[in-house]
């Protein structure tokens, strides 16, 4: 039994290992009213530029630029009608996520170039400009900050 109990915890500590290897953890915070709140989250690899900022309505952005273009985004909106990229929701019919509830948008540009952006109430966890080769891996950091704040 503690031979299978160990496999387990082997197989386990170095599946997460894999599944990280491509992602940075970091922490999302944001105020609402008068609290705090901070939501763990992962970032793929690979960026150039990581900007947090709070415009005049009191929305919060975090954004993270790689070297192809690609953008990769995090905001609590307290304007929940803020544009942070242009869906035509018209065109655009959104897929219920049942586990969360979120509206889970995505398509591709003109470019073929993939975006997606996950709605849950006042959180918006998103990316534009990405080739198809890192889709899977943006598809799976904004699905990971989405499930984080159900916690």
């Amino acid at each position: 039994m503690k031979k299978v109990t160990g496999i387990l915890f082997l197989c386990i500590v170095l599946s997460s290992c894999f599944l990280f290897s491509k992602y940075r953890r970091t922490d999302f915070t944001y105020n609402e009213g008068s609290q705090s709140y901070t939501i763990p989250i992962v970032v793929p690899k690979g960026f150039v530029t990581e900007k947090t900022e709070v415009d005049s309505s009191g929305n919060t952005i975090l954004s993270y630029v790689y070297k192809n273009n690609a953008l990769f985004y995090i905001a609590h909106l307290e304007d929940t009608s803020t544009q942070l990229q242009p869906i035509e929701e018209n065109k655009n019919e959104p897929r219920i996520n049942l586990t969360t509830g979120a509206l889970v948008y995505k398509g591709v540009d003109s470019t073929n170039l993939y975006w997606r952006e996950i709605r849950r109430n006042d959180l918006r966890f998103g990316y534009r400009f990405v080739p198809k080769e890192w889709e899977v891996r943006f598809d799976s950091a904004t699905n990971y900050g989405i499930v984080q704040r159900l916690k």
